[in-house]
């Protein structure tokens, strides 16, 4: 061997050398434990608060009618409590305020004294049933039609259980509709 041919590693390099090492396994480590196939691996994540949102009009006897914003899931009063609450002629307990909103639909909250009229399902119009939250043209002449061929409704309960509405839209209009 020529001299100075060997010489010895500082103790920088030598630092360099087991890092570079060690990072290498790391790398190795790494691909044998990743899954097989193509592709990405993808984290699942709820979506961001404020992303599922309904948006239902209060009006009448409310302090600031309009539209609020809220979540899926919450009920008539919260609504009412957004829209500034019931003012001092409100009729609070003509409306079931325990029931769960629907996205696009209208809450009214009668004066005291004015009562809330019923729409008799059993002698609606299609014209008068579409003007209910949740029901479009097609529920409304499901509706008159499901009464010509099957006879007048016993009760409202009936709409649901002859498969003329969905639980979810006759809970949005059975506070507003009778059965005569």
């Amino acid at each position: 061997m020529r001299e100075g041919a060997h010489r010895r590693l500082g103790g920088g390099a030598l630092v360099t050398i087991v890092a570079l090492a060690a990072t290498v396994v790391g790398l190795l480590v790494l691909a044998a434990r990743a899954p097989s196939g193509p592709g990405l691996l993808i984290e699942a994540r709820e979506p961001p608060p404020g992303v599922d949102e309904i948006r239902v009009h209060v009006g009448g006897e409310v302090l600031r009618p309009g539209v609020v914003t809220m979540a899926p899931g919450e009920r008539v009063i919260e609504a009412v409590e957004r829209a500034g609450g019931f003012t001092s002629a409100a009729d609070g307990d003509a409306l079931n305020l325990a029931r769960r909103v629907l996205d696009g639909e209208q809450i009214v909250v009668p004066r005291r004294g004015e009562g809330v009229t019923l729409l008799d399902v059993n002698s609606a119009s299609a014209s008068e049933l579409e003007a209910l939250p949740g029901i479009g043209a097609v529920y409304a002449s499901r509706l008159v039609e499901a009464r010509a061929t099957g006879g007048a409704f016993a009760s409202t309960d009936a709409l649901v259980e002859r498969d003329v509405l969905p639980p979810r839209v006759y809970e949005a209009v059975r506070d507003l509709i009778t059965a005569r």
